[in-house]
């Protein structure tokens, strides 16, 4: 089963749109499963619910993870190591995804999918994708060095204390960042 999540603040429309037509298609076969949050467009071809308090449980029935790139739900899936594909929201505010998942591949290979019609391509990588092997602690140090002041005036060792702590907490359980 592929589950795909696009967390609980933004719509993304054109993410579940793109996974139902690869269903309808019949380029992908597994079964599909899509938490759509706050979004418009209603699946016909896949499995759909909006909210749950918790998606552990759909982390752990699925092959592969389908994910926005919002902070707590990709260091969720690095902490639980399950295969995944990050694909950044273009609605999120001052392009934050596209930013830390840049930071992110420098350091720890993540799967990014810059273009929903590569999709089903990295997909099909992501089954045997396995990201470099970092500690929580090793993730959040490299993530605190290569990351640029913020433009909203917080220093450096802010953003890298948050990062920390959204690391070594653990779970952020259905939310997105």
């Amino acid at each position: 089963m592929i589950f795909v999540t696009v967390g609980t603040t933004l719509p993304f429309d054109e993410l579940i749109r793109q996974m139902d037509h690869l269903v309808e298609s019949g380029t992908l076969e597994n079964r599909v499963v899509c938490q759509i949050g706050t979004g418009k467009y209603r699946p016909r071809f896949c499995g759909f619910f909006t909210f749950e308090p918790s998606l552990d449980s759909w982390y752990r029935q699925a092959s592969v993870v389908v994910a926005h790139g919002g902070t707590g739900t990709v260091l969720e899936l690095l902490r639980m190591q399950k295969p995944f594909v990050a694909v950044a929201n273009p609605l999120a505010a001052d392009d934050h995804q596209v930013q830390f998942l840049r930071k992110l591949e420098s350091v720890d290979s993540v799967l990014w999918c810059r273009n929903l019609e590569q999709l089903h391509e990295y997909i099909q990588k992501a089954v045997r994708y396995r990201p470099r092997g970092l500690t929580s602690h090793s993730l959040a140090r490299h993530l605190m060095e290569r990351i640029e002041t913020p433009g909203d005036g917080r220093s450096r060792k802010h953003v890298g204390r948050f990062l920390l702590e959204r690391i070594m907490v653990g779970k952020v359980k259905g939310r997105s960042g």
